[in-house]
């Protein structure tokens, strides 16, 4: 342990390194801190491709999300909100950077485990504010205390646009702002945090690892994200399955011990995605937490899992397909081009049919709305090239690319998963973070398979050659 500390630290006195560290820090502060760690980075990425004499690269996957952007750049000729149309088109383009960082930086596979590393680290560290965050109000009887609350206060009144932190009643946020953006980031890096636990090369950090996706999951249960339960349980069949003959005795009784360990209000969360199982006819004023509030009938809502299921379950089942509908009405109007890219335009169409949401709880619909069929065509073409390149990587061997592929359609599965019932490309922080695993998928496929090698020590021959030449 002390070894590979010992080695983190001598890494990290290199540009390159503290610019990966950098990326992966962005899920711990708040979304405006996020650009400043986005422009340090990518200030010391280019420092050190100057200095290396290398060329800014782009990859495949890389210039279709440029089309995205260049798309939704366009839609601001006919946005019904131009203002939200500029910046989601901002937004986009900024954190194309990340993309342009790390696939420029990660060309070979001792940088590429150190990714992985920053990124099991500060998955563990958000999931485990998550799973404190909760205990504390368990034990003071509180609502939590939101992380970076005391920040906001001050920033918020200087941001020229109208911003508004909801309070949720026992569900976890960590360093998020709700607790539904904390379950999309988690379930996006907990497949990476899985192979990094499986197949890490780091001697002394298997234990740190361990505990990192044991936090990670635990931030996924206390955000009582549905759609986050249905993805990490996807994500744990899947690994029973994979390691049938490998490590199934190991890996099952990591799942037991997590089963066993799962409060029991976790599981009454679960099972209302059934309707007609919550008591969300009770409704909760979700900015305090009292347990003076009664039933109809007259009982007290005295444990977590009332209070939680009272305040949110069925009216977020319910509502959803009220969304959904109106949406999909909406989208009728304009189904080729939609009606302007940005999460404000979407919300000023629900409110027009007396629907008090900021978006449409839902990934397809969002872009349908939005982009129409064409933002929808460009955004399946990149998770077409992703699942491509995570196929051909499972296909390559049992092994470091065997998992590394299985690491990429975890993501796809996970982010579809909770793309049904939400928005995983709603916040900075996590378009970042969508950019960060487009960069790690493109470079896993360049470093792990056979085609990938091949190209490279082809490469290497011709730059031998040139040296070689007098």
């Amino acid at each position: 342990m002390k070894t590979s500390l010992r080695q983190i630290r001598q890494d990290l006195k290199q540009p390159h390194q503290l610019a990966l560290l950098l990326v992966a820090l962005i899920p711990l502060f708040p979304e405006y801190i996020s650009f400043f760690l986005v422009i340090a980075a990518a200030v010391l990425a280019f420092c050190h491709l100057r200095v290396a004499g290398k060329k800014l690269a782009i990859g495949t996957i890389g210039k279709l999300m440029l089309a995205y952007i260049g798309y939704t750049a366009f839609t601001l000729l006919y946005s019904q909100n131009r203002f939200v149309t500029l910046c989601n088109v901002g937004m986009w383009a900024f954190f194309f950077l990340v993309y342009l960082i790390l696939y420029n930086l990660l060309t070979d596979t001792d940088r590429y485990d150190s990714m992985m590393l920053y990124i099991t680290g500060v998955a563990g560290l958000v999931g485990l504010i998550a799973c404190l965050q909760y205990r504390i109000c368990l034990f003071t009887n509180s609502n939590f205390i939101e992380v970076w609350g005391w920040l906001d206060d001050i920033v918020f009144p200087l941001i020229p646009l109208d911003l508004t932190v909801p309070e949720y009643v026992m569900r976890s946020c960590s360093t998020f702002t709700n607790p539904n953006s904390l379950s999309m980031y988690l379930t996006a890096v907990a497949p990476f945090v899985v192979y990094f636990n499986f197949y890490e090369r780091r001697d002394g950090l298997r234990l740190f690892c361990r505990i990192c996706l044991f936090l990670c999951f635990g931030g996924v249960i206390f955000s009582f994200c549905r759609g986050g339960y249905l993805a990490i349980l996807l994500l744990a069949i899947a690994l029973l399955l994979l390691n049938i003959r490998h490590r199934f005795t190991t890996v099952s009784l990591y799942a037991m011990c997590t089963a066993l360990l799962i409060p029991d209000e976790v599981f009454k969360r679960f099972v209302t995605i059934i309707p007609g199982i919550s008591l969300g006819e009770q409704l909760l004023d979700n900015s305090s937490l009292s347990t003076d509030i009664t039933h109809n009938a007259g009982e007290l809502l005295v444990t977590p899992s009332d209070i939680i299921n009272s305040s949110t379950a069925d009216l977020a089942v319910n509502d959803r397909y009220r969304m959904w509908l109106e949406a999909m009405e909406s989208i009728g109007n304009r189904p080729i081009f939609g009606h302007g890219m940005g999460n404000g335009v979407s919300q000023e169409i629900l409110a027009d049919a007396g629907i008090n949401a900021p978006h449409s709880h839902n990934i397809v619909l969002e872009l349908l709305l939005g982009g129409g069929i064409i933002a929808l065509i460009i955004m399946a073409l990149i998770g077409f090239k992703a699942v491509k390149n995570g196929i051909e990587l499972m296909r390559n061997g049992y092994g470091y690319s065997f998992w590394i592929g299985f690491a990429v359609l975890g993501f796809a599965a996970c982010f579809c998963i909770q793309g049904m019932v939400d928005h995983p490309l709603l916040t900075p922080k996590l378009v970042a973070n969508f950019m960060m695993v487009m960069a790690l998928i493109e470079r896993a496929n360049y470093l792990y398979t056979a085609k990938g090698i091949a190209v490279r020590q082809k490469l290497r021959k011709t730059l031998l050659a040139k040296v070689k030449q007098p």
